[in-house]
């Protein structure tokens, strides 16, 4: 950097440092902007509400008034029609001074067509009532009637009232007084007695009732007649007229129901500035939020391009589906086992277009298993179809697809193509067939010289026989009898040589396993039998343990005798060093928890404790001599039939072979 540069560094940071200054007070005032627009709406809108709540308040002041004057209008009309038709009967009493019946005809109907009028009467000048409707009622005291006649003879023709008063259960009424004009008859006034709460319940309407709370007070502020829906307040606005007259002392109080509320306005602006506030603290937290979340969204970003990296590098097909069976996702590994895209795939509901046409309804009951939620843990294998129409195996485990929101929304499934496996398989379990088979053949070349002698008896003696049957029948008078017995032995002899050669045919010939229940005695039988010659030549007794009433077993009877004649092969050779007196084997059967139990115990040298463990590997032998698979070939039997092989050391020495068979009946339950 020369002089030139040095001098205009200074200058260049100064310049930076004023083009951040700004670029920072441009972002402030703009987060400053939304503030400001929040704080003058709520100015605003606190302004608005003061002008709405006080035309609101001047409204119901007004509606207030007017309803109050409508309702003393009305009671004030209600209460002179009924003056004049106390009017009219106060004349009609002059007229007919002595007709009761026809007075107390009209006192009916008046009191029909009001209700609120609770009874009249007609007095006598020194306050006795003369007659009454009804007989019994809420009629004023004899001092009480005494003063309306008093006030009368000062008053013109028009009704006077008297002074409200309490009757019964908390009602109150009012006494109307009207002069008879002719005082030719007995009565010289008649009262009607006018019940206040019903004159306000029958002439204050339903629209005023919903509104207002009406009341009727005396002088004292005690409530004479209400119709009302909540307690009296001083604190609620209400506006009180004067009903005297007509009423003494009363007073008409109107209130609506609902109580304005103190200091609206403090409280709507108090409520709006407090709003503005949350609001303000709300941008600032959304900014951040957004921050966040953006940060957030980068993240993911990174995550979901990280996550289909590393599903494109599977080789494992991945399928998600819902709850009915739809596919909603799959993998590019899934895509390639069926040659085809994702497109094709997502969306589509069972029958699966890669679904073996052959298999569909094993196919679908399976597929119905798992999305009833009974997958099998162990996973299960099917046949799947390409684009090309090729088939090939896969095995398919399924697991719960659970969402964000802890719920089960589906089920996703890992899909492996196990077509080489499978192969590879087949091949191992042909190469096995071939081994034991060969193990057999190998078994019978061993046993080659001891079978031709064994074979040789027989034969020689069907010779013998033979001879002895033909020198029989040359005689000058064959013998019947005894030619008859040397061919009945002769036929014996044959069945042996017979039996001896089925025992070797069945023992070598190739067929596949066949598993079904068999009793265990015959197969124990035809197994002595068959290493007879080899143990007698041995020097070796065998014993045979076995209880009656033993459980069939699920075996292949070919198979079960090449694993127990190479077990008693084993037995006799390992006792070559073993005192003739003591080489003895003995076959125990019995019953136990996991199946039927058939042990061989002999009483040789032993195996070594080195090799004890590794005993049942491929080429692993306690024989000099030995290839090490004969009993590798015995256990791969016995575990195709679901049992176990075992080995234990016998006490006082020897070896002790354990082959565990499963009951026929265990199986089947099981299964």
């Amino acid at each position: 950097m020369n002089e030139a540069e040095r001098s205009q560094e200074p200058m260049r940071s100064k310049s930076r440092t004023g083009l951040r200054r700004r670029e920072h007070m441009a972002r402030a005032m703009l987060a400053a902007v939304p503030l400001m627009a929040i704080a003058l709406l709520a100015v605003l809108i606190s302004g608005i509400l003061w002008y709405v709540e006080r035309q609101e308040r001047e409204r119901r002041r007004v509606s207030l008034l007017t309803d109050a004057l409508w309702v003393e209008q009305t009671l004030r009309f209600q209460l002179g029609v009924k003056e004049d038709a106390i009017a009219r009967l106060a004349l009609d009493s002059g007229r007919w001074a002595a007709n009761d019946e026809a007075l107390l005809g009209n006192a009916r109907q008046l009191i029909a067509s009001t209700p609120e009028m609770a009874s009249i009467s007609w007095l006598l000048d020194n306050g006795g009532i003369h007659l009454a409707i009804p007989s019994v009622g809420d009629r004023p005291s004899l001092d009480a009637r005494n003063e309306l006649i008093q006030r009368s003879l000062s008053a013109n023709m028009r009704p006077i009232y008297g002074k409200p008063r309490a009757v019964q259960r908390d009602r109150s009424v009012i006494d109307m007084a009207a002069p008879v004009a002719d005082g030719s008859g007995p009565a010289v006034m008649v009262v009607a007695t006018i019940a206040i709460d019903a004159l306000l319940a029958r002439h204050v309407p339903w629209w005023i009732a919903e509104k207002y709370d009406v009341r009727l007070l005396d002088m004292a502020g005690r409530i004479l007649a209400s119709k009302s829906r909540s307690k009296p307040s001083e604190s609620r606005e209400s506006h009180a007229i004067s009903l005297d007259p007509p009423l003494p002392g009363a007073v008409l109080q109107i209130a609506p129901h609902t109580e304005p509320g103190v200091n609206t306005n403090s409280v709507l602006i108090g409520a709006i500035i407090a709003l503005a506030l949350l609001a303000m603290v709300s941008l600032v937290l959304a900014h951040r939020h957004v921050r966040k979340r953006l940060d957030a969204e980068t993240a993911l970003r990174a995550e979901s391009a990280f996550r289909k990296a590393m599903e494109d590098s599977l080789t494992v097909g991945m399928r998600a589906r819902d709850l009915d069976g739809r596919i909603i996702y799959v993998n590019s590994a899934f895509c390639r086992m069926l040659g085809v895209d994702a497109g094709t795939l997502v969306g589509q509901s069972p029958p699966m277009p890669y679904w073996d046409p052959d298999d569909l309804v094993r196919t679908r009951a399976i597929h119905d298993r798992v999305l009833a939620g009974d997958a099998p843990p162990e996973g299960f294998e099917l046949k799947f179809r390409r684009a090309d129409g090729a088939l090939f195996d896969v095995l398919i485990y399924e697991a719960p697809l659970i969402d964000a929101a802890g719920k089960h929304a589906g089920w996703m499934a890992s899909v492996l193509d196990i077509t080489d496996r499978k192969r590879a398989e087949e091949m191992a379990k042909a190469q096995e067939d071939s081994l034991q088979r060969t193990a057999r053949l190998v078994t019978m070349g061993e046993m080659a010289s001891t079978l031709a002698h064994e074979l040789n008896q027989p034969l020689a003696a069907i010779a013998s026989y033979g001879a002895g049957c033909l020198n029989l029948v040359k005689a000058p008078k064959p013998d019947a009898a005894r030619i008859t017995e040397a061919l009945e032995k002769l036929g014996g002899q044959a069945q042996r040589a017979g039996q001896i050669i089925r025992r070797v045919h069945d023992f070598v010939r190739k067929s596949e396993p066949k598993i079904a229940p068999n009793p265990v005695a015959p197969m124990l039988a035809e197994c002595i039998a068959f290493a007879e010659t080899e143990t007698r030549k041995a020097g070796v007794s065998v014993e045979l343990d076995m209880p009656e009433n033993l459980p069939e077993v699920e075996a292949d009877p070919i198979l079960i005798q090449q694993v127990l004649i190479n077990l008693l092969r084993n037995g006799a050779e390992a006792m070559s060093q073993t005192p003739h007196a003591q080489r003895r084997m003995c076959i125990r059967v019995g019953e136990t928890e996991a199946g039927v139990s058939i042990s061989v115990e002999d009483r040789g040298t032993g195996i070594p404790e080195q090799i004890r463990g590794r005993l049942f590997e491929p080429f692993v032998s306690s024989k000099p001599d030995g290839m090490g698979m004969g009993l590798n070939i015995c256990r791969t039997i016995v575990e195709l039939h679901e049992g176990r092989l075992q080995v234990a050391p016998r006490p006082g020495g020897g070896t002790i072979f354990t082959v565990l068979l499963p009951v026929a009946k265990r199986l089947d339950l099981a299964s």
